[in-house]
């Protein structure tokens, strides 16, 4: 892959609460890519596309996930019925329906199907791609735009099967300080499972980076991937980590794209160093030795983006 000539699909993703979303939405102001509005999921999470063509799920599990759960989907259960009351309330009762019912029609998610399925047994590959761009394609093809981006976080742990299904797609990886990124889990859990404070929120952030990693190590070509720091494009080394994204990409810079990133990204804007609020000096220390350790275990296992979490980290604590 030659990153000098423009990127013909994008996927980004990363551990959750890592600035995906706002990567994408940065990509989105470029002339050539179109960001989806929402997380598909249907290619990466679980029995997903990337599950289907590396043999952990069936062509039928993968339709009734789709038909049901990935088509329109409501969080339920535990703390995510009573916020999904909360925001209803505040937001016109929807704040909380997701799923691809949002971007296509029922009529074009029945004719996708039936075209996958008669081919799906036979050669899965090519069925999952024509799959996604019967239902993304139109995206892009709305707003006159050859590329898309899609942001689904665990498109980076699935990148081993997005490949296969799409030998042109280059992967963003975004990454957060995980003080950070495990706090803001932490301040949205809806399911009992997901952590309750600022220790466990590193550990969940320490095990989602480890499903991205074996993602990254799956990939035939590592020049396909490009790891970017949301620490780094909103406060720290802010210029060369958007240009080394933008060079990745194979595009030119846009002053709609330059704009975005001047105005709406800012330290301000991503809650940076969020983790520390609402905690005494004894415990931000506690949370540090967490992180710390967490950074160590990944350096030592070889993590591929250990090198500029760690960078990201020193120059937080030289600043503080």
């Amino acid at each position: 892959m030659s990153a000098h000539e423009p990127a013909e699909l994008v996927f980004v993703g990363g551990t959750g609460r890592s600035g995906t979303h706002v990567v994408a939405s940065l990509l989105g102001e470029h002339s050539r890519f179109a960001s989806v509005p929402i997380e598909c999921r249907f290619h990466c999470n679980p029995n997903g596309l990337a599950d289907l063509v590396d043999g952990r799920t069936t062509p039928k599990e993968f339709v009734d996930k789709l038909r049901r759960f990935w088509w329109h989907r409501v969080r339920v259960g535990g703390r995510g019925t009573v916020r999904l009351r909360r925001l209803a309330a505040r937001r016109g009762g929807d704040a909380k329906v997701r799923g691809l019912h949002k971007i296509t029609t029922r009529e074009r998610l029945d004719a996708a199907i039936v075209d996958f399925e008669s081919t799906a047994d036979n050669d899965p590959v090519a069925a999952s791609r024509a799959l996604f761009f019967a239902l993304l394609g139109p995206v892009a093809e709305e707003e006159g735009k050859p590329t898309l981006v899609e942001m689904s976080c665990f498109t980076i742990a699935s990148a081993g099967g997005l490949s296969r299904i799409f030998p042109e797609a280059r992967f963003v990886h975004s990454v957060r300080d995980g003080r950070d990124s495990g706090s803001s889990k932490v301040s949205k859990r809806q399911k009992d499972h997901h952590p309750n404070d600022a220790t466990s929120g590193i550990d969940w952030w320490e095990g989602r980076l480890r499903l991205a990693e074996d993602g990254v190590r799956a990939l035939d070509d590592p020049s396909r991937l490009h790891v970017v720091c949301l620490d780094e494009l909103v406060w720290g080394d802010r210029d060369p980590s958007y240009e080394g994204l933008r060079s990745f990409l194979g595009v030119e810079d846009e002053t709609a794209m330059r704009t975005f990133f001047d105005e709406q990204m800012s330290a301000g804007a991503a809650h940076r160093e969020r983790w520390r609020e609402g905690h005494s000096e004894d415990e931000q220390a506690a949370i540090v030795a967490a992180y710390e350790a967490a950074l160590e275990r990944i350096e030592r296992d070889g993590f591929h983006c250990a090198e500029l979490l760690r960078r990201s980290y020193e120059r937080t604590a030289v600043a503080t």
